[in-house]
């Protein structure tokens, strides 16, 4: 006679369900939220399975019946508490949120490539000077501003747009307003870091896009002429 026992369903799916978060988060490296997701479908498709069979609901039942019927046993009752707190500390621990700053210091202005220095800005702005600028071109550079950068930095140049929230690591949007940023920089910087952005950027590390694809060169100026105009500063010379 075989004394083979079938492995009860619900350890199967107990070790599918452990599989496929162990595969998605540490193999694949899912974002936990994404894999928080995609668990509730494993977790219902799992339920769904066992209760479209009697013999899978029966055999549930037994472990169910086990944990919850413990009547005297201290000894189980103590076993159940104590896997039940280190499955819900794993699973604290796996999903919290780090407040802890990163590891890599983040440098707000790196150090740029060779064609920023001496780069001449374009003639048309009349110089470095935003006192010079033409009203004309800022009021261009205002729309180009609140259609493209206003959500994170903000309409009033502060980094409090909408998005900011959202952006903490490894730096929140720049407040163009602080006397430590646009007026540090020259003209031909800024238009670096707005023309390449900083997410592919080693030294950088931003969460700011290039936007080199979406504006033309005089529409980056026009957004920069704009950008020092609220702010009430002047870019630094060489």
């Amino acid at each position: 006679m075989s004394n083979n026992k079938k492995i009860p369903s619900w350890a199967v799916a107990l070790v599918i369900l452990i599989g496929a978060y162990i595969l998605m988060r540490f193999v694949a490296e899912l974002p936990v939220p994404l894999v928080n997701f995609y668990m509730l479908f494993f977790i219902a498709g799992t339920i769904i399975h066992i209760t479209l069979d009697d013999r899978r609901i029966e055999e549930l039942k037994g472990i169910l019946d086990f944990i919850t019927g413990v009547k005297g046993n201290i000894v189980s009752a103590a076993i159940v508490l104590a896997v039940s707190v280190v499955v819900a500390y794993a699973v604290y621990a796996n999903v919290k949120i780090s407040h802890m700053p990163p590891a890599k210091i983040f440098t707000p202005h790196p150090t740029p490539p060779g064609w920023v220095v001496g780069f001449k800005i374009p003639e048309w702005m009349g110089g470095e000077d935003p006192a010079r600028w033409d009203m004309k071109y800022i009021e261009e550079g205002k729309r180009l501003y609140e259609d493209n950068c206003a959500s994170c930095h903000g309409k009033e140049a502060d980094g409090k747009g909408p998005e900011a929230k959202a952006i903490r690591y490894p730096a929140p949007p720049t407040n163009f307003k602080d006397p430590a940023t646009i007026r540090m920089i020259q003209l031909s910087y800024a238009y670096w870091r707005v023309k390449d952005g900083g997410i592919r950027d080693k030294q950088f590390m931003s969460a700011m896009p290039g936007w080199a694809e979406e504006m033309d060169d005089d529409e980056i100026w026009k957004t920069i002429m704009y950008m020092y105009h609220k702010a009430g500063v002047k870019p630094r010379t060489w």
